[in-house]
């Protein structure tokens, strides 16, 4: 497999069966799951390998841009000490809905996809001895 539109097709593939099958059908999503990593890896180095042909400045861009996209997914956030109203009193299990809730929105909105999409770019500048300005 080495075209990146094969990869995404598996994927595709992969995540309609995982969709179909019952709930209680164990063995069945455990092995669709490890197939879903194996592609997702697959990807992944596919990503790398692509990114190893572009310029520092083009990859610290995207790196910048995609930055700013996390930080503005994370200002959505719920702030769990506020929700709970900050005493002593309140309860953990109010906080417990807000911090699914926030995961919930990440993963609506992709943030997971951001975060690894930084992991990526950050490794391929790092392995270039690429000096990576803080985040702001």
């Amino acid at each position: 497999m080495s075209d990146e539109s094969e990869i995404i097709n598996e994927l595709a593939a992969v995540q309609d069966a995982l969709l179909a099958l019952p709930d209680d059908a164990f063995a069945e999503k455990y092995e669709l799951k490890k197939q879903q990593d194996e592609l997702r890896e697959k990807a992944a180095q596919f990503a790398v390998d692509q990114d190893k042909g572009r310029s520092d400045a083009d990859l610290l861009s995207e790196l910048s841009g995609l930055r700013s996209q996390l930080a503005q997914l994370e200002k959505q956030k719920i702030n769990l000490v506020s929700q709970a109203g900050g005493g002593p009193g309140e309860s953990t299990m109010g906080n417990l809905g807000g911090a699914g809730l926030n995961i919930g929105m990440m993963d609506a909105s992709d943030g997971t996809r951001l975060q690894a999409r930084i992991g990526v770019i950050k490794g391929v500048l790092s392995n270039r001895g690429v000096s990576m300005p803080d985040p702001t």
